[in-house]
């Protein structure tokens, strides 16, 4: 019975290993995910993420598995928050590339920060809730509407920002006057 267990485990130890080595040596991954193909792809000191969208992003010291697993994991949380609210009011494609942005965004910032700062090497990189609300998001949201339907974009915005007309003309305004600071 003990050399049964012993068997096991070893067993166990050496799928893992396996596991371990083969996604170690993937040097190219592309995946779907909504209706968006992404590649991660291996290049000295981290990955590369791209998409069909036009996203290329570089991650430091990341491997394609772990980048992996927080996208998908990122984008059920950022997605789900805005599919709530858009329900029957905003195109669910939208919907989609606009969480993807904003989680690619996110994974960037939080990445850079475990090169950057020693207290933050071993930061989670799941989507902080707060940052749903964050400025940053809603530039993207605004950015991103805007380009795409420059005449309807604050009517979708006000739906998923969860402002009034006023209230989102205001948020904009100040917005623009903050970025005319730099």
């Amino acid at each position: 019975m003990k050399g049964i267990l012993i068997f096991i485990v070893v067993g166990l130890f050496g799928i893992a290993a396996i596991l371990r080595i083969f996604f170690n040596s993937i040097r190219k991954l592309t995946f779907k995910i909504a209706e968006t193909e992404v590649t991660l792809q291996n290049e000295k000191n981290g990955v590369r993420l791209a998409t069909v969208n036009g996203d290329n992003l570089f991650l430091q010291n990341q491997t394609i598995k772990e980048t992996k697993e927080a996208i998908e994991k990122n984008y059920i949380i950022v997605n789900n928050h805005f599919t709530e609210k858009a329900v029957g009011k905003i195109d669910s494609i939208d919907v989609e590339i606009v969480s993807l942005k904003i989680v690619f965004y996110y994974l960037h910032m939080y990445n850079k920060w475990r090169t950057m700062y020693i207290k933050e090497k071993n930061r989670d990189l799941t989507f902080i809730d707060k940052d749903i609300t964050h400025p940053a998001t809603h530039d993207i949201i605004i950015r991103y509407f805007k380009t795409k339907y420059p005449d309807g974009y604050s009517k979708i915005c006000e739906v998923l920002l969860e402002m009034s007309p006023d209230k989102f003309r205001d948020y904009e305004k100040e917005r623009q006057a903050f970025y005319a600071m730099w």
